[in-house]
């Protein structure tokens, strides 16, 4: 079945090529630049070049595109990229997949299986880049194992958000929004030319208000409401024509209710045991379909502060080219949040504090790119520090929500907290070479060297807790310096073809890795430390693509296959501890995962007001080898079989990792007068059903959506300004849904998770001076 799909696809692919060339070959007339589709231009092989031209999966969303829009969320990027999983939780529980992999539950130690990077600088954490995309002049997305070009090593993809940089042209916007659920978003940038073609700077705020739509019924208040407020300062430099340098610094906050999650579900059997043990608690829950209400009890605020500068030096050595990139971000997180999803006064407070901090430093060396041997080196240090309390504060009523198994009366007013303190410390040597062959050939060799040093220490204590001095779960507890080494080989081979000018064909080879960690929690009654330990995660990957331009401009389309195997996959492992029945859930090393399938964009001018895009992808992704996986509440809770708590998911479909997502868009423009015109703007994001939760339970699947976007734009131009006014719907049809992992709550099998945003309609009016 599988062989035949492929040769479906392969055949598909082959039929697409052929139009394309006979398109290409037929035209007769060039269309005029207004009539094309915009070229876009990229730096994933760290040179300026067209995306139809690189040999590497990407998708590229300009800041205009974005604009028109309204996506300034990170999650919002769910809806303009193929193969695309954004999970937001919480500001601190962020995860990005690619192709099914990078949905990991949040630990500070590990990183992202997707590298973030903002102006050429990695961040630490995917977290980081959960802001505002604000005065942004383009976000790229490149698929498949990346390493030997990029500052940090990733096995899944890397996302790349570039800024708008400053000109010499003076001018200057001013936009301001207001829609429902009292949302209002600022937004301002100014550019200033600050000496003739030698000095130039660019200024842009940005604040975004929306209160919350989650009615939390006991208290009577709104929650997953969200102020976020930032700013970014740059300066260009131009000293003479061989040296650039370009400064950013950039600041912003949060704060929010965010992170109040909904019931899924109640569990098996409609969840009579859940509602029978909150009854049995005096306690309230409440199960929406809607995702619109809960009871809980505790505060639920979340604060973020976090900032960044950075310095980035370009000297042109002859036809050579020098780069120096060197930063600085920090990034503070405070949470306050309910623990125990009740009314009742159980746990007031639970969550995870972190202050992180990181310095790093990339220098490239690019020969000339117009040469039949080119290459780019280059050198990476990343230096991170985090200084973390995990903390649970419980209160008076845990004696009566004993039959949730929280806890018991000994509990009232204590506290248990843990103190982390871990450190990274990366090392990297990267090259990649070129060789342009006769007759359209390019092959290009890629190799990487990375040593990682990790270290952790971590102290636990309570208090109120004396009746449980000498219980393993709650004594005192230090774990002195924890250390651990890796040392990963990355590599890229590729060969690429150009049929014609206007079609590229390529096939790849990577080999990638994500590092490993050490889990900042004390090891579980029974198990040593070496559970703490969790080894590299490797990526062997093959991709086989084509890029094509047809209708002399009017069309471009991009498919690519890809195969990618994973090996140490990092997720969620059962263990017995002891020759007893009981089982205890630790991140570890799981066994292999195997992600496959396609991915297609297409971009279409059919006529001159009419322009069309789609990004559509289809995913296999599966555990190949998962033997201690979680079992599913359906399996454990009607006849428990004792001890029984592991199951097998080898074989079994990822977690978040749906089959099929397609995003298709239109634009219609109508030019009222000279210089007065409309655009009607609608999207469509729809994807699969997908398993939410580790266990692929039934009951924590999320089932097919899709979210409608419509926009109506009228804008004038003048000499000297312009203006635009928009009136716009997001999610015009209310679609309700998930946009985080789905978790368990406790342990009776009831399933919670982070409702996405509901309907949002409101108008825009933007300036351009």
């Amino acid at each position: 079945m599988w062989a035949g799909w492929l040769a479906w696809i392969a055949g598909l692919i082959a039929a697409s090529a052929a139009l394309c060339v006979s398109a290409a070959d037929s035209a007769g007339v060039s269309a005029d630049a207004d009539e094309t589709l915009a070229s876009v231009v990229v730096t994933a092989r760290r040179r300026t070049e067209s995306a139809q031209d690189v040999p590497i999966p990407i998708s590229a969303v300009s800041g205009q595109t974005l604009d028109r829009t309204g996506r300034f969320r990170l999650e919002d990027l769910n809806q303009a990229l193929p193969s695309t999983n954004i999970q937001f939780n919480g500001p601190r529980q962020t995860s990005i997949a690619l192709r099914g992999l990078g949905n990991n539950p949040a630990n500070d130690a590990l990183e992202s299986s997707v590298g973030v990077y903002l102006d050429n600088v990695y961040l630490g954490r995917a977290s980081m880049a959960n802001i505002d995309l604000m005065d942004v002049s383009q976000v790229a997305l490149l698929r498949g194992t990346q390493g030997t070009l990029f500052g940090k090593n990733t096995t899944a993809g890397v996302l790349s958000i570039t800024t708008t940089e400053p000109s010499f042209t003076e001018g200057a916007s001013v936009e301001g929004s207001y829609g429902t659920d009292d949302y209002y978003q600022l937004r301002a940038a100014a550019n200033l030319p600050l000496l003739d073609e030698k000095l130039a700077a660019r200024l842009a705020v940005a604040r975004t208000v929306r209160d919350g739509f989650v009615i939390d019924e006991p208290a009577d208040r709104n929650l997953n409401g969200y102020e976020r407020t930032g700013g970014r300062g740059q300066l260009l430099w131009l000293p003479d024509p061989a040296f650039r340098l370009r400064l950013i610094g950039d600041y912003s906050e949060e704060h929010s209710d965010a992170g109040a999650f909904v019931l899924v579900s109640p569990g098996p059997d409609g969840g009579a045991r859940y509602y029978a043990a909150v009854a049995a608690a005096g306690a309230h829950v409440v199960y929406d379909p809607d995702f619109e209400h809960v009871t809980i009890e505790s505060p639920q605020h979340f604060d973020v502060r976090q900032g960044g500068i950075s310095a980035e030096a370009n000297w042109q050595l002859n036809d050579y080219q020098l780069t120096s990139v060197t930063a600085f971000r920090s990034w503070w997180f405070s949470p306050t949040s309910d623990g125990d999803y009740t009314d009742r006064n159980a746990i007031t407070a639970a969550g995870q504090a972190v202050d992180d901090s990181q310095w790093t430093q990339e220098l490239r060396l690019a020969s000339p790119a117009d040469r039949p041997l080119s290459y780019v080196v280059g050198a990476y240090y990343f230096d991170q520090h985090q200084s973390n309390l995990a903390f649970t504060q419980y209160g008076d009523d845990v004696q009566a929500i004993t039959a949730l198994q929280i806890g018991t009366a000994a509990f009232a007013d204590g506290a248990v907290r843990i103190r982390q303190f871990l450190n990274t410390h990366s090392e990297a040597l990267f090259g990649q070479a070129s060789w342009k062959l006769a007759s359209g050939w390019e092959f290009s060799l890629g190799l990487r060297e990375t040593l990682e040093q990790k270290s952790l220490s971590m102290t636990r204590t309570s208090s109120g807790l004396a009746g449980f001095v000498g219980n393993p779960n709650f004594n005192s507890y230090q774990s002195g310096e924890l250390t651990l080494d890796d040392d990963e080989l990355s590599a890229l081979a590729s060969a690429s073809y150009k049929f014609t000018p206007d079609i590229l064909g390529y096939v790849s080879l990577g080999r990638g890795a994500k590092s490993g960690g050490i889990n900042p929690t004390p090891p579980l009654p029974g198990l040593a430390t070496d559970s703490l330990y969790v080894r590299p995660e490797v990526a062997r990957d093959a991709e086989l693509g084509m890029k094509a331009n047809a209708l002399s401009g009017r069309l471009t389309f991009d498919a690519d296959l890809f195969w990618v195997q994973v090996h140490d996959y990092q997720a969620t492992l059962l263990l017995q501890p002891n020759s007893g029945n009981s089982f205890v859930q630790v991140l570890a090393n799981v066994g292999n995962v195997r992600t496959r399938g396609i991915e297609t964009q297409l971009q279409a001018r059919p006529a001159d007001a009419i322009a069309l895009t789609l990004a559509a992808s289809y995913n296999d992704a599966v555990y190949l080898s998962y033997p201690d996986g979680p079992c599913p509440a359906e399996q454990l809770a009607p006849n428990l079989i004792p001890g029984q708590k592991v199951c097998d998911l080898s074989g079994r479909p990822l977690v978040g990792a749906p089959r099929w997502i397609v995003n298709p868009a239109i634009s219609y423009r109508e030019n009222w007068r000279a210089q007065l015109s409309g655009v009607l703007q609608a999207d469509w994001s729809w994807r699969s059903t997908y398993y939410g939760s580790p266990d692929d339970s039934e009951l924590a699947r999320v089932r097919s959506f899709g979210i409608f976007n419509l926009r109506y734009e009228l804008n004038a131009q003048r000499a000297h300004a312009s203006w635009a006014i928009s009136l716009w719907s997001q999610n015009l049809f209310n679609k309700r849904y998930v946009i985080g992992g789905i978790a368990t709550a406790g342990r009776l099998y009831n399933y919670i998770a982070t409702p996405g945003l509901p309907r949002l309609s409101g108008v825009t009016m933007r300036v351009d001076f």
